[in-house]
């Protein structure tokens, strides 16, 4: 997990292994709220990933019951 402070914003990113692919989700607080999930493993172009306003939604893009449950962890900081 690396935290920094930028710009009045908090960002925690938290590398998690999901069905043998690695996810950074990255949860930004402060001046900025959100939670951003983006695929590391076999990402060739390096894209920046998908921006959800809180964890219920990003919970809901996925239908991955071991991404959600990836998600609570770092909701709740488990993780």
């Amino acid at each position: 997990m690396t935290t920094f402070t930028q710009n009045e914003a908090t960002y925690t990113t938290t590398n998690v292994e999901v069905k043998g692919n690695t996810f950074a989700i990255c949860v930004v607080t402060g001046r900025y709220n959100y939670v951003s999930v983006r695929k590391v493993t076999n990402n060739p172009f390096g894209t920046l990933g998908k921006e959800f306003a809180n964890f219920d939604e990003a919970a809901k893009n996925y239908k991955s019951p071991e991404m959600k449950t990836a998600l609570l962890k770092v909701e709740l900081g488990l993780i």
